[in-house]
C-alpha cells in the first residue's frame, strides 16, 4: 500500500503484521480523492481519520495538502506503527489512541473532513454519526465519509449526500449542516 497523490506519492505505508485492520484499496481511495476534489478544496483542510488503522487514508488527505489530520485508532499495534510513521514523515499530526465513541463525546474540533472506516461488524455506525453530527466535529459544508458494507444503507440520514459502492464495501457521503 502506497500514497497515491502529493508530496509523499509513492511513499510506502507500512501495514502492521497481525494488527486487525481493514484499509481502504488504493483503487477506491482513489475514487474517494477524485469524488471529493470535484466539490471541495483539500489544500488547507482539517481532517479527521476515525478507525485510522495504517493512517492511508488521513495520511492521502496531509499528502494532498491538508494542514493537520487528527487520527483515531483503538489498536495498540496498528497506533504504535502509526504514532511512528507520524513521527518519521514529520507529518502535522495528532494520534488519540482510544475508542472513537469515547473521543467523539469530547470536546470537538472541527474538521473540514472527517473519514469513517469501522470494522464491518461494528454495530454502532449510527451512534457515530449522530455524535459527529449532535457535538459539531463536521464544519458546516464540510464532508463526512463512512466506509460500510454494501447491504447497509444511510440515504435517510441527514446531510446524506452520495453513495459509492466499490467492492464489498460502500462510501457514503454526508454534507455538514
Amino acid at each position: 500500500m502506497r500514497i497515491l497523490r502529493g508530496k509523499w506519492q509513492g511513499r510506502a505505508i507500512p501495514f502492521p503484521e497481525g494488527a486487525p485492520t481493514r484499509p481502504l484499496t488504493e483503487k477506491a481511495r482513489e475514487a474517494l480523492f477524485n469524488i471529493l476534489s470535484h466539490r471541495w478544496r483539500i489544500e488547507g483542510s482539517r481532517v479527521i481519520d476515525l478507525f485510522a488503522g495504517t493512517g492511508a487514508v488521513g495520511l492521502e488527505f496531509l499528502s494532498r495538502g491538508a494542514t493537520h489530520a487528527i487520527f483515531v485508532e483503538k489498536d495498540y499495534r496498528a497506533a504504535q506503527a502509526l504514532r511512528q510513521l507520524l513521527r518519521d514523515w514529520e507529518a502535522p499530526a495528532e494520534l488519540h489512541q482510544v475508542d472513537v465513541i469515547s473521543f467523539l463525546r469530547c470536546s470537538p474540533t472541527e474538521a473540514d473532513f472527517i473519514f469513517a472506516g469501522p470494522p464491518f461488524r461494528y454495530w454502532k455506525k449510527k451512534d457515530l454519526l449522530t455524535l459527529i453530527f449532535q457535538n459539531r466535529w463536521l464544519r458546516s459544508g464540510g464532508c463526512l465519509i463512512l466506509e460500510h458494507p454494501t447491504y447497509e444503507d444511510y440515504n435517510e440520514y441527514p446531510g446524506f449526500w452520495r453513495s459509492e459502492r466499490y467492492v464489498a464495501s460502500t462510501l457514503s457521503f454526508f454534507i455538514g449542516l
